[in-house]
């Protein structure tokens, strides 16, 4: 994917949080559109049989009403679940957005697409380093961006509602 150049990052920015869960059988890709750090859009779900998340959450940010308006998606990649891989070009790539995935903070840096932010390594796919660091810093409240916190929420509560 080529890189995106965001020349200001605005308190709205749109970002996209990623997260997923197990659901039965299958895998749950639950995408919480945020506006900045301050309210939810929407809120996006697939279930993919697959543990290779990607091709799921590409179509179903696509196929998002939410699609023009998302600017940057983001991912902590630290909390898909067991056996769930979640591709970060693959993402990009399908989706035409810059992606950034969230770890935390160890082991070595590849300088050329990753850097350390409060205490996490991020991982960059189509976008420049100032860039992802003013949008993270935009979009977080308490040293975590707001979209995937509501994110992971939704996701961890979704194999409770499977089990009624």
């Amino acid at each position: 994917m080529k890189t995106v150049r965001i020349r200001q990052v605005k308190k709205e920015i749109r970002l996209l949080g990623l997260a997923a869960s197990r659901v039965g059988d299958a895998y749950a890709v639950v995408g919480v559109v945020y506006r900045g750090g301050l309210a939810v859009d929407g809120v996006l779900c697939r279930v993919s049989a697959s543990p290779a998340l990607a091709a799921a959450a590409a179509d179903m940010i696509r196929e998002s009403v939410h699609f023009n308006q998302i600017r940057v998606a983001a991912v902590d990649l630290d909390g898909l679940p067991p056996g769930a891989a979640l591709d970060l070009d693959a993402l990009a790539s399908g989706t035409g957005k810059p992606v950034l995935g969230l770890t935390r903070a160890g082991g070595e840096l590849d300088e050329r697409h990753m850097f350390s932010w409060r205490g996490y390594t991020v991982t960059c796919v189509g976008l420049r380093r100032g860039d992802a660091e003013r949008v993270l810093d935009v979009c977080s409240g308490d040293g975590y961006p707001e979209a995937l916190r509501v994110a992971s929420m939704v996701a961890g509560g979704l194999p409770d509602l499977h089990k009624v």
